[in-house]
């Protein structure tokens, strides 16, 4: 069987799974807007140094 879990376990991992992180955002090195990292700008489209998208 199972141990009951005492209640600060339970919200200990209730806390957990309520956390939530900012989305962490970075400068794009073409034009300076912010985006997420990994992501191909929106503002002006390019990708690692490429223009990836019209």
């Amino acid at each position: 069987m199972f141990r009951k879990k005492s209640r600060s376990r339970v919200r200990h991992h209730r806390a957990q799974w309520k956390k939530i992180t900012a989305p962490e955002l970075i400068r794009c090195p073409a034009c300076g807007e912010l985006k997420p990292p990994h992501v191909v700008c929106p503002a002006c489209g390019r990708y690692n140094g490429r223009q990836v998208t019209g």
